[in-house]
């Protein structure tokens, strides 16, 4: 009977210790990011390269690729510039997962576009610290969000226009991973020459896993050097690089640094600790049930 009875306490105690086992809700097959997840990206800036840049007055040019505006390139420029005595990389900024909520349709681009996306929203906490005086940094928590297909990404992006701008490329860190390089070209391309005019003398070509952007010399009118940018991506998603090149020199580079895979993540974790409870529990069951049919049965006289 004591037996009997330590065992059913036994089930209800790992009964009432489900409830405290965190299982988070399946995500999206084409976010490649989890709970928890920890990022980390530098910022090299290359001062001695932007004369011509300058010169040519493309920040006029660059300021006019809407939406991007006030973020274009040349704000990356005078942020850093009071750093300037500084070699690359000048900064480094962190990027934590905080949680992946629920896909979602919607307007995520509001004022700027009003076309709605179905995307993945995630909380993340991100910022800077001075590569040279770790004390000097700036942090915030913010919403971010992964598109679910190609045609979504490239509306997400301002077809592309973003590339422009590596602050702007900071506010989408990661694409879908099931998106297809060769077909977010193409529809970029028909993007562009819908619109005609200057938009015709920029180029695009497909990465492995990204892209690139030419503008030749004067196909802006106003740059005398050619323009290239290229941007691409890990299996995860992850934004691995970013170069902004003028004249064929390298004004801007943020890449991302490999940090070092935790030894099991927590949702791994988790799914160890729910299922060993879970084991655990059928064993004891059987065991009980095992040991009930052994048990002796009295008739009575």
């Amino acid at each position: 009977m004591k037996k009997t009875k330590k065992f059913s306490q036994l089930i209800i105690v790992l009964f009432l210790l489900l409830p405290f086992v965190k299982v988070s809700p399946a995500q999206e097959s084409y976010v490649g990011i989890q709970d928890g997840d920890e990022y980390l990206w530098w910022l090299n800036f290359y001062k001695e390269n932007w004369n011509q840049y300058f010169r040519d007055d493309l920040e006029r040019t660059l300021g006019n690729l809407w939406p991007v505006g006030l973020y274009n390139l040349t704000t990356v420029f005078w942020d850093w510039i009071v750093w300037m005595y500084s070699t690359p990389p000048q900064s480094r900024w962190p990027f934590s997962v905080i949680t992946i909520g629920m896909e979602e349709t919607g307007t995520i681009l509001f004022p700027f576009d009003n076309t709605t996306i179905t995307s993945t929203p995630f909380s993340a906490t991100t910022g800077w610290i001075l590569s040279s005086y770790s004390e000097i940094n700036s942090f915030y928590t913010g919403n971010f969000y992964i598109a679910n297909d190609t045609s979504s990404f490239l509306r997400q992006t301002y077809n592309l226009t973003i590339s422009f701008s590596p602050y702007s490329m900071m506010s989408v860190p990661f694409a879908p991973t099931n998106i297809v390089w060769s077909s977010l070209i193409s529809e970029f391309l028909g993007v562009m020459n819908s619109k005609g005019g200057l938009y015709n003398n920029l180029s695009a070509t497909v990465l492995s896993n990204g892209y690139k952007l030419n503008v030749p010399a004067e196909g802006f009118e106003n740059n005398s050097e050619a323009i290239e940018i290229n941007v691409e991506y890990n299996q995860r998603g992850q934004l691995r690089d970013y170069e902004f090149s003028y004249g064929e020199k390298l004004l801007v580079k943020y890449w991302s640094y490999v940090l070092p895979p935790p030894l099991i993540s927590e949702r791994d974790l988790l799914t160890i600790v729910y299922g060993g409870i879970a084991f655990v529990t059928i064993v004891l069951i059987i065991l009980g049930v095992k040991k009930i049919q052994k048990r002796p049965v009295y008739v009575g006289a």
